[in-house]
């Protein structure tokens, strides 16, 4: 039996290379997978993974020094209902339910994720001051995702920016 211990070496190496060369998001470790959902971290955020895999949170490095709050919080939450679900039922419940808490609703709108079709509605908080801009989407499989960011009002502009850049990640029809 003729064995070219060298040859398989190469042979190795030139596998591992080309699968990291055209297949790098199967080990970018930034990609975080949810049942129905995929997104990728912002850079040096730290993220929290229910066990159920219906939501992961991502919670961003700078803090407020008197509170020690996080400046900003991302979140994104999907999950199968059982019975039928219909974005023009849900989302004016959402709109009363938000009338009665302790703030006041700045904007709604429309948005495109993933090429799904969401509806946003962004809330500003009396106390804590805080602004909570939640985006709601139904799809045909009866899938409900709500994706977050919660945000310390004096830096919501700025990480605004980057919930925008997160945003552009989310993956719901197919993962990433």
């Amino acid at each position: 039996m003729n064995r070219n211990p060298p040859m398989i070496v190469i042979l190795l190496v030139v596998a591992v290379v080309g699968v990291r060369t055209f297949a790098p998001r199967f080990f970018d470790r930034s990609i975080v997978k949810g049942e129905f959902f995929s997104v990728k971290t912002p850079y040096g955020w730290k993220v929290n993974k229910d066990k159920g895999k219906h939501e992961v949170t991502f919670i961003s490095s700078e803090t407020d020094l008197l509170t020690d709050m996080p400046y900003a919080i991302f979140s994104i939450y999907s999950e199968k209902q059982k019975g039928a679900l219909f974005m023009e039922d849900f989302f004016p419940e959402v709109i009363t339910s938000m009338q009665h808490e302790n703030g006041k609703i700045l904007e709604t709108g429309e948005e495109l994720i993933d090429g799904q079709k969401g509806k946003w509605i962004l809330f500003r908080y009396n106390k804590p001051e805080i602004a909570v801009m939640t985006i709601y989407i139904a799809d045909e499989y009866n899938r409900l995702t709500k994706i977050q960011f919660v945000g310390m009002l004096k830096k919501f502009k700025e990480y605004g920016k980057i919930f925008d850049e997160f945003k552009k990640t989310i993956k719901l029809k197919g993962l990433i």
